[in-house]
């Protein structure tokens, strides 16, 4: 189908064939942080350490950076019925096998096969938006798509924690299979292909290339958090990653059909969003690792009831997506994203000095505070970048900014709690055999230092949203 066929779509066409790419995309999401409060059993269960159960979120993430960059090539030669249910049913067999997996290695390798699924759903979901809806619709359709995409994370843990409150940990993947099989039946029924087909020629130097460099630079990021920004191995990951990354761009633009089209950059307004999405993106992956830590440790509460204190805020994040998406069509994303920083900016402030005393209430307006404000954000910079760009570079543009939420979700995990570890180990080793009550003042000292550099990076962000300009028409 081509862009001039999205005229003779009507809305109910248009809700049906959006219908299945935002279950996937949500179940896609929520699989990222699902399995974050049931590490302790798994470390238990399948005799592994703290470092090496990181891996399977770690790998998750890794294997959706790399695939990420490829899927722009994948649109393209591919219908959207035909990838979108290889890329469920992918992502629904590695849900099975992770389901009856009884040793570490195997479900290592088996959420590896779940990541390479869900690595392509959200951005044949966003691409589908912009084949589908005229620009002037794009905010609200795509405020839609970005309240599962933001959403979904926080989700996870509530999901996490009740399951496991109950259940063990092969049910967290046995929940989703109902989900799943309904999005590939519906999906089969609704979705059509939106997208001109043009099968460029595969380019292997450019997989290998991309494959390096995005592995590299999330594997040495993720790294970080559990060896130190200046181990041998992180380095050297992040040398290679980078080395390679400069290689891949400099092929991309000597080819005529590049992997991934760079010259996307060369459109200021999408080259600030894809910066700004960067910033913003740290908050939600990063906060929903943070608060529930602090609240078990610091505060005593059980998982499941650390999980349902951050649901409010992505309930709330997931009625604000839609509704800051209808706003983008109106006035633009500029004001929506000052407003949106603003209110990180003084959430970010408050969190860089609170106390151990502080209470169970504060931090769930806070959390409420943290995720309005990135709503206010997301959907409008993601529909203002992308409405800059000439229709073929569609594909190319939902590849960079899918690319920059992953390295963001890793960049910013490792950065804030790799800071907080550091600074409540400090802290401990001037205290000899530390009661309850200074192990909590650690704990709250390693989160002040935490969100005083999330501090730093959404005063960037709220800089960075003044140049952007008021409109796009």
């Amino acid at each position: 189908m081509s862009a001039e066929n999205e005229l003779v779509l009507t809305d109910k066409q248009r809700t049906w064939i959006m219908t299945p790419l935002i279950i996937g995309g949500f179940i896609a999401m929520l699989n990222e942080t699902l399995l974050n409060v049931a590490f302790p059993q798994l470390m238990s269960d399948l005799n592994v350490s703290t470092s090496t159960v990181q891996w399977l979120s770690t790998a998750y993430v890794l294997v959706i950076g790399i695939l990420v960059p490829v899927v722009a090539f994948l649109l393209k030669t591919f219908s959207t019925r035909k990838l979108y249910l290889a890329a469920m049913l992918l992502f629904t067999a590695g849900t099975i096998l992770c389901a009856i997996a009884q040793t570490f290695p195997a479900l290592l390798v088996f959420r590896l096969v779940q990541g390479a699924g869900s690595g392509m759903m959200i951005p044949i979901m966003m691409n589908t938006v912009l084949e589908i809806y005229p620009p002037e619709k794009r905010g609200a359709a795509l405020g839609i798509c970005m309240m599962v995409v933001v959403a979904a994370p926080g989700v996870g843990p509530a999901i996490s924690g009740l399951t496991l409150q109950y259940l063990n940990w092969h049910w967290l993947f046995i929940i989703l299979l109902p989900f799943s099989l309904l999005a590939i039946f519906i999906g089969a029924a609704t979705i059509k292909n939106v997208t001109m087909l043009t099968c460029p020629k595969i380019d292997i130097p450019s997989i290998i290339l991309s494959t390096l460099g995005f592995g590299g630079v999330i594997y040495g990021i993720c790294a970080i958090e559990t060896k130190g920004l200046f181990d041998i191995i992180v380095f050297i990951s992040l040398l290679c990653g980078i080395g390679s990354l400069v290689l891949f761009s400099i092929r991309q633009l000597s080819l005529k059909q590049p992997l991934l089209e760079l010259r996307v950059f060369k459109y200021p307004s999408f080259t600030l969003g894809v910066v700004i999405i960067f910033i913003a993106f740290m908050m939600p992956i990063s906060v929903s690792i943070i608060f529930p830590t602090f609240m078990q440790s610091g505060l005593g509460i059980s998982p499941a009831m650390a999980g349902f204190a951050v649901l409010p805020g992505s309930i709330l994040n997931a009625l604000i997506a839609p509704i800051s998406g209808r706003l983008c069509d109106k006035v633009g994303g500029k004001p929506l994203a000052i407003i949106g920083f603003s209110i990180l900016t003084v959430a970010m402030f408050i969190l860089s000095h609170v106390s151990a005393s502080v209470t169970l209430a504060e931090l769930i307006i806070l959390h409420i505070c943290i995720f309005s404000g990135v709503s206010l954000i997301f959907t409008p910079i993601q529909t203002t970048s992308l409405n800059q760009l000439p229709s073929e570079y569609n594909p190319h543009g939902v590849a960079v900014l899918n690319t920059a939420q992953q390295i963001s979700a890793a960049f910013g995990s490792s950065l804030f709690i790799g800071l907080m570890g550091t600074v409540q180990e400090n802290y401990l080793e001037t205290i000899t055999n530390p009661d309850t009550v200074q192990q909590c003042d650690a704990l709250t000292h390693g989160m002040n230092a935490a969100f005083t550099a999330s501090l730093v990076m959404v005063i960037i962000g709220l800089g960075v949203s003044i140049f952007l300009k008021k409109k796009i028409e």
